[in-house]
Formats: structure tokens, sequence, C-alpha cells
């Protein structure tokens, strides 16, 4: 992880742009401030200024650069979809599952199609009601085959499925500090009742959404 001015850049976040621009405008500023008072610096000085906030600069950039090349060889070679890695991390959402889901035994296609039905989920995570009917148009599948590939591929009902990403979502939108209040994420993710958002949260991650937006400050 790359740190400048003890902000740390952290790559999962939703404003992770946010980050890099405050990042590159404080040796950038310095840059020019050493430019505009060259009267009050000699020469080594200002060279060294320069060369130093240019070094991070473009430290930034080369790391920005590495991470778009293994995104990119990612999107290419490998689709993985979130719900695994959901699956993997949380003793929750594995007791969740009517079966033990194997990434390695879900044929690339099917992946391809669970992130595919992930993208739609997210696109309209902040809708209070998401039509399974709709969700399975997009799909190009009946809403009958939506349920049943759902229930076959990850052991669970599309209502719990996208439950869990809803509050996959939700924690992300606290751990990156997009949003100030509990009442802001849960409409964010789709949930009017903060009180029901708060208790399926603490079902998942075992803590409550204030308690951990609070230990995050």
């Amino acid at each position: 992880m790359h740190t400048i001015c003890n902000q740390p850049i952290n790559w999962n976040s939703p404003n992770v742009l946010e980050q890099l621009a405050q990042n590159i405008k404080s040796p950038l500023e310095s840059i020019i401030k050493a430019g505009r008072e060259s009267d009050t610096y000699d020469k080594d000085k200002i060279e060294e200024i320069i060369f130093r906030n240019s070094r991070e600069i473009s430290d930034i950039v080369e790391e920005i650069l590495a991470k778009a090349k293994a995104k990119s060889l990612s999107v290419t070679y490998h689709h993985r979809p979130e719900i695994f890695g959901i699956y993997e991390s949380n003793e929750n959402v594995r007791s969740m599952c009517a079966g033990e889901v194997n990434p390695q035994k879900v044929a690339k296609v099917d992946q391809e199609w669970l992130v595919g039905l992930e993208k739609e989920v997210y696109n309209n995570i902040s809708q209070d009601y998401l039509d399974l009917g709709e969700l399975s148009y997009k799909m190009a599948v009946s809403e009958r085959q939506l349920h049943r590939k759902i229930v076959n591929l990850v052991f669970l009902t599309p209502n719990k499925y996208i439950r869990i990403l809803r509050l996959h979502r939700a924690k992300q939108l606290i751990d990156g500090y997009v949003q100030q209040s509990v009442s802001q994420i849960a409409y964010a993710v789709g949930y009017s009742d903060v009180h029901y958002f708060s208790r399926l949260f603490a079902c998942q991650y075992n803590v409550a959404p204030k308690e951990l937006l609070h230990s995050l400050r």
C-alpha cells in the first residue's frame, strides 16, 4: 500500500479516485509553491523540492498503472463473482447456504453469468424492491430458471442472495467512509427501515453498522 502525507490508498474503497487526487495534489502544490517562491530559495533547494515531490507523483502514477494492468488481466482471464469471496470470508454467509460452494467446480460460463447477475443487482441496489421478473428478463432467463440457477450455483434463494450483496455493499460504504450515517447507508442499499437493516447487517457481520461506523472514525 502506497502512502503519502500519512494518507493510505485503499484500493478497494469506492472513493479511491478521491484519495488518489488528494495524494497527488499535495506534492503537486509543493512543486508549484517552490516555483512561485523561487526568490526565497536557492537553486539547490528548489531542485530538491521539485525532485522529491515529482518522484512522489511518479510513484503514485506507477502504482496506478500497475493496478490498472492487474485489473485488466483479471478481467480478461478471470471473472470471479464477488459472492465467492463473501462466502469464503464470512462464516454467517456460509451458514445461510444450503450446501458447500466450491468455486473451482463452477464452470467459467456460470461464473460469467454470476458476474453479470451481480452487476444487475448492484446497478439497482438502491431500490427498495428488486423485481425478480425484471431481473430474470435482464439475465435472459425465466424467473424459474433464475431461481434454479442461483440455488444450484451458490445454494441460496434469490432473495437471500440479493440480501447478502446489499449488506456487502453496505459494509463497503462503511469501510470506505462513503456515507456519514447508518440511515444514509441503509437507503443507499435499498432499505427504508433502518432498524431492520441494522438487524440484518449485525446477523451477517456480527456487529451493528452504527458500531462499525463509529469504530472507523
